[in-house]
């Protein structure tokens, strides 16, 4: 059975115990409330900042007014309730007591663990508790409760609590308007706004929020009210990217707003270069305006172009859809539509449409009706006078205008005259009256002949015109294979022929059809005699002209004869007059030597470039590489001379081709003669020109691979020359065709002499008979 403490410790024990637990439940309260109060206060004091500066919406200031609550409840429970519900025992009370004061030396602390126990000890122990019982007694007695607290805490809480809640009573009685506005907006959730003296507002941001195109720069235009009583001096933009970057920067104040004329003082500021959605706030005086957001959203452009041609009746051409790249050439007075195609929805497009000199108006065009994505869009341009160029400038759906215009240059090309390509064939300088004039080639027109025609004149002031072609349907290529008959001018020798051709288009923009042209071809009209005559002056300058080619092959042929290998220089004597003698038999004027190579006392028969004399330190391969290298010069100086000579045989056969048809077109003809000029000279020629001459250029280049080779070389030299005597066989086989055609030329010209001083003679015996007749009536 426990002994009260009544009966073992002193009453002083006692109440210092009681006294120090009341003092200590008094300070609890007393700190906890200031705590709180205090905490409370400064809840108040930020909340207020918080909602005067940023005055958040709605949703967050329920979550700052529970954030709140909560903060105060953390407090209460921390400060008051859970200190006031902690035990104090008398063994609590007495350790604070024995930390405070040192001189109870553990005697109460002692006394009070073991008061309860005091059943349990025997009588030495008993003894001594009583002994610790009466020390701590004696020591309490000189203690006082009150220095066992440390009072600034308390006084701190209190003071802070008094202080920040008479601040408030104070804000209330100064302000009670704004205190009124806190308690609605922060206890009532009210919209009530706070009253400023700054009024800040921004253009373009609708919903506080502006969607831009990526890459652009924008311009943000921030307004202060005049009215109000600050005006601020800077407003700030502090802003920050998606990217996570950060700035605070200055507006720029438009010049200084008139007090009797603008309501708004403006300030500007542009973000460069967008390319990630940006958040800012604009600042400045006591106002501000959050959460302005600026999105980013790709710009609209167009991606293609493409034009709907319907082209002018008289074209006969069916309407077309072209693809724009670059710069389009349309003919003029095509109707032309644009039809053109964006990245995205669009909400309007405006174009602009300037040409030389002028420049019009931006005009709107709505996208395309029928188009189910908004992107497409059109414009009829009409008919297309003149060049056009055409500017286009696209708005989406999200308010984003194209940073630049799409241009599109359209070329207005005027129908061109036709285009006449034509030769007259087989017609020389002079014609006989009862010539044919042929003409072949081609007629062009972009968009169709009309017709074509012969114009002539003469010299005696006759005009006239001839139709070739008037085709019915949109020809735009005729091709041309006609002949106009002189006999039908009825044109005498002496007289002058003016003869073209002309072709007209379909084109019907102007009042006369454009005109295409040939040159005009003058020709001087002959007598057959005359005529025939001068075709067998140039048939003979020809021939003297093919002697000459005779002769330079015969040269090609003695260069060959001089080409040597190895041993074949020091062949006897009689080789090389074996050389020499074929040589003259294959020109009977050859002495072996080209013109002009040989000189008088040189007989070595060197050519230009040959070593005069070998020298005498020359070693024998030094000697053989001078003689290749002259033996190669001479070789490719015959491969140049054999197409020399092929192109001029062409040439030749040409030339006595163009005879012949003059012979035919001018009607002064024989078959006899065309006969021996085709198929006696002309037909040889081309076979010269276009087979063995060809041959001779392979064997003489095989020749030219060889001249190294002893082996091989002599036996590609003879085969040049084989084919080189082959070449001469022809060739003088055709100049006796030439002489023969002379003879026969002539022996036709003494015949039509022959014939024609019978048909004199044949007239002076007529009229000497008419004379002889009227002599024998008169006498009777």
């Amino acid at each position: 059975m426990s002994v009260p403490y009544s009966q073992i410790l002193d009453v002083r024990v006692e109440s210092t115990l009681d006294a120090l637990r009341r003092r200590i439940r008094r300070y609890v309260w007393g700190y906890g409330l200031g705590v709180t109060l205090a905490t409370a206060c400064g809840i108040f004091w930020l909340s207020l900042g918080c909602d005067w500066f940023f005055e958040p919406a709605v949703g967050v200031r329920i979550v700052l007014l529970l954030a709140a609550m909560g903060g105060i409840a953390v407090v209460v429970m921390n400060f008051l309730a859970n200190r006031l519900r902690f035990p104090l025992t008398d063994a609590h009370v007495a350790m604070v007591l024995e930390r405070r004061f040192p001189e109870l030396d553990d005697t109460l602390l002692t006394a009070v663990l073991l008061a309860p126990r005091l059943d349990q000890m025997d009588g030495l122990s008993r003894e001594m508790f009583a002994r610790t019982c009466r020390e701590a007694s004696r020591r309490i007695g000189g203690t006082r409760v009150d220095d066992a607290f440390n009072p600034v805490p308390l006084r701190v809480g209190v003071a802070a609590a008094a202080v920040l809640a008479a601040s408030i009573a104070l804000f209330g009685l100064l302000t009670p308007q704004s205190l009124g506005t806190w308690a609605r907006r922060s206890l009532l959730l009210s919209d009530e706004s706070w009253p400023r003296r700054t009024s800040l507002g921004i253009e373009g941001f609708e919903n506080g929020a502006r969607r831009v195109g990526r890459g652009a720069n924008l311009k943000i235009v921030a307004t202060a009210d005049r009215k109000m009583p600050i005006v601020p001096r800077t407003v700030d933009v502090r802003y920050r990217t998606d990217g996570g970057a950060r700035g605070n920067e200055p507006m720029d104040r438009e010049g200084e707003a008139a007090s009797d004329r603008d309501r708004f003082q403006h300030y500007t500021y542009t973000f460069k270069g967008i390319l990630s959605p940006i958040t800012f706030d604009l600042v400045g005086g006591d106002a501000r305006v959050d959460g302005l957001r600026i999105e980013v959203v790709e710009s609209p452009k167009v991606e293609s172009l493409e034009l709907r041609c319907e082209y002018p009746a008289y074209m006969d051409r069916t309407a077309r859809r072209l693809p724009v790249i670059g710069p389009m050439q349309i003919p003029r007075r095509t109707s032309v539509m644009v039809e053109g195609r964006a990245n995205k929805r669009l909400a309007r497009v405006s174009v602009v449409a300037s040409s030389e000199g002028y420049s019009g108006e931006p005009m709107p065009i709505e996208p395309a009706a029928d188009v189910v994505d908004g992107r497409t869009f059109r414009y009829a341009l009409g008919p297309l006078k003149q060049d056009v160029t055409l500017s286009f400038t696209t708005r989406d759906t999200d308010g984003i205008e194209s940073p630049e215009s799409t241009r599109l240059t359209l070329v207005a090309v005027d129908d061109e005259p036709p285009e006449l390509n034509v030769t007259l064939s087989g017609i020389g300088s002079a014609i006989t009256p009862a010539a044919r004039l042929p003409v072949v080639g081609k007629a062009r027109d972009d968009y169709g002949i009309a017709e074509t025609w012969f114009e002539y004149s003469t010299g005696h002031g006759k005009t006239g015109r001839k139709t070739i072609a008037a085709p019915r349907d949109n020809v735009t290529e005729l091709k041309l294979d006609d002949a106009m008959e002189v006999r039908d001018l009825d044109v005498a020798p002496g007289a002058k022929l003016l003869f073209g051709l002309k072709a007209s288009d379909r084109c019907d923009a102007r009042a006369k059809p454009r005109l295409g042209e040939t040159q005009r071809w003058q020709l001087d009209v002959v007598t057959p005699e005359r005529l025939r005559a001068m075709l067998q002056a140039r048939e003979q300058t020809l021939r003297y002209r093919f002697e000459q080619i005779v002769q330079e092959v015969n040269e090609t042929r003695n260069a060959l004869t001089r080409i040597s290998f190895g041993d074949d220089a020091a062949k006897p004597s009689s080789a090389k007059s074996e050389t020499k003698s074929t040589a003259k038999a294959s020109d009977p004027s050859a002495d072996g030597a080209e013109p002009g190579e040989r000189k008088a006392g040189d007989r070595t028969g060197r050519e230009p470039g040959d070593q005069a004399i070998p020298s005498a330190t020359a070693s024998p391969e030094e000697e053989r590489q001078r003689r290749v290298a002259a033996t190669r010069l001479r070789c490719e100086r015959a491969v140049q001379n054999s197409r020399k000579n092929a192109n001029e045989t062409l040439g030749t056969a040409e030339a006595f081709d163009d005879l012949r048809l003059q012979l035919i077109n001018n009607r002064i003809d024989t078959e006899e003669l065309k006969i021996r000029m085709k198929s006696g000279v002309a037909d040889p020629l081309r076979v010269i020109g276009e087979r063995m001459f060809p041959e001779l250029d392979r064997r003489l280049l095989a020749l030219g691979d060889s001249l190294a080779d002893e082996r091989t070389g002599p036996a590609r030299r003879d085969a040049a020359k084989e084919q080189v005597d082959a070449i001469l066989t022809a060739m003088n086989r055709v100049l006796s065709r030439m002489m023969e055609l002379e003879d026969f030329n002539q022996a036709i010209t003494l015949l039509q002499e022959i014939i024609e001083r019978q048909r004199k003679l044949e007239k002076e015996t007529q009229q000497r008979h008419k004379t002889r007749l009227r002599e024998l009536l008169e006498e009777k």
